[in-house]
């Protein structure tokens, strides 16, 4: 799972590098079609952002409280036998992952690929516009 998410952020990073030289040459040289690319490939990023962050999302959901029952098995590692699950418990609580503030950064991430990627395809659609055909 972590290397699927690795994967799909590299991806993610790759598609945002060639759009900012798409989308610059698209600018510079007036290009219609290199703008509407460029759209389309912020919202490539955007949906493989979205896979990295469910994929975060659903493997931090897989880990759960720990009962009495639990200890005995393997849980992440680390096996716990009954008389001494006392002694084993500081050791599972390390293993507990908190989501902080770079989760939040990569959902506003998403976002602002989706909203960029708006913006660029409305910023072809005005390069379509000519205003002096429009007067014919």
């Amino acid at each position: 799972m972590q290397n699927l998410s690795i994967s799909c952020s590299l991806v993610c990073l790759i598609i945002l590098g060639s759009a900012a030289l798409v989308g610059a040459f698209g600018v510079c040289q007036r290009q219609i079609s290199a703008v509407l690319v460029t759209g389309v490939m912020y919202l490539l990023a955007a949906l493989f952002a979205l896979f990295t962050l469910m994929i975060i999302h659903f493997k931090r959901q897989q880990g759960r409280p720990l009962t009495e029952i639990d200890y005995g098995v393997s849980i992440d590692g680390v096996v716990a036998i009954k008389p001494d699950y006392l002694y084993a418990q500081p050791l599972l609580d390390a293993r507990v992952i908190v989501t902080a503030w770079s989760l939040d950064l990569g959902w506003g991430g998403v976002v602002l690929c989706a909203f960029t990627a708006f913006l660029w395809i409305l910023l072809s659609k005005i390069m379509r516009f000519n205003p002096l055909s429009a007067m014919i």
